[in-house]
């Protein structure tokens, strides 16, 4: 069993270096997040993620969101439409490939869902989507809305966030162009 978690936490590293060489990606801290558009198109890494889930014993999962953490975890996180300015989290199945478990969240459910900012830096750089979500970052970035991240993490948060810089919330909120 020990060889088996361990040669799916190897194989999670190689995954996560063949994502880390596209040059792509939001990083935070340990942890990695990929849109499924750029996943894609990395040759081997949705079979071996379909391995890692199949591993962990859980069923596949709608996502269109890969986080990945410097150590044996794994999530696979549904949000909305990325063309939205700013999606909401509404699953995630995450996974510890060491302890070989898995578990559903449903943030459906919440009034105040995880919101991604800078999603640009997800998808490849070839999507169109990439070039709006880039000059609405950088517009945010000039009045300081990114400031104190720890403050914008959710819709309610980063409601009151762009509100007190005077910023129609309506019109950010709208899929973009």
């Amino acid at each position: 069993m020990w060889q088996e978690a361990a040669y799916q936490v190897n194989e999670l590293n190689w995954i996560y270096r063949q994502l880390k060489a596209t040059g792509r990606g939001k990083h935070v801290g340990r942890f990695s997040y990929y849109h499924f558009a750029l996943v894609d198109q990395v040759p081997g890494v949705t079979n071996r993620l379909a391995e890692v889930q199949q591993a962990v014993r859980a069923a596949p999962f709608p996502c269109n969101v890969l986080k990945l953490d410097s150590h044996s975890r794994i999530s696979f996180l549904s949000y909305e439409s990325f063309d939205a300015a700013f999606p909401a989290l509404l699953a995630c199945l995450a996974c510890d490939v060491e302890q070989r478990t898995a578990r559903h969240i449903n943030y459906c459910v919440r009034r105040n869902p995880p919101i991604l900012h800078r999603k640009e830096l997800l998808l490849p750089a070839t999507d169109p989507r990439v070039g709006s979500a880039t000059r609405l970052t950088e517009r945010l970035e000039r009045v300081g809305a990114f400031r104190n991240p720890s403050s914008i993490g959710t819709r309610d948060g980063w409601r009151r966030r762009l509100s007190g810089l005077g910023i129609d919330i309506g019109a950010i909120e709208r899929p973009l162009p």
